[in-house]
């Protein structure tokens, strides 16, 4: 594959992944919150970052998405409680990793081909 090829790619990746993201902070977002509301991680990010073009609420989700993804780093740091992650059904634990893994695959792909090109 060509570095031009694999940018074209993840452009077109990135721009699928939009609607899907816009999707989920709309429907998914404040449910996955209510399950992590005793985590102080995503309480204090709610509030900092709750500010701003569509509230930060990209920035939330990719934060909870993290959080679903390593529990165990955010507990180590006492941030989250893996109980609470482990309450979160399965269904809603796709919904909200699916798109940031999308995001950032599509980011990583057109990282890689500009480095792939220069």
């Amino acid at each position: 594959m060509t570095p031009e090829s694999i940018g074209i790619v993840s452009g077109v990746l990135m721009l699928l992944s939009f609607p899907l993201n816009f999707y989920v902070i709309y429907t998914r977002l404040e449910e996955a919150e209510d399950y992590l509301k005793f985590s102080t991680f995503v309480v204090t990010f709610k509030y900092r970052f709750g500010v701003g073009p569509l509230g930060g609420k990209l920035k939330r989700l990719f934060a909870i998405a993290l959080v679903i993804l390593m529990p165990r780093i955010f507990q180590w740091r006492y941030l989250v409680l893996v109980e609470d992650v482990k309450r979160i059904p399965r269904s809603l634990k796709l919904w909200i990793v699916v798109p940031y893994l999308l995001t950032l695959s599509s980011v990583a792909g057109m990282a890689l081909s500009w480095f792939l090109t220069n």
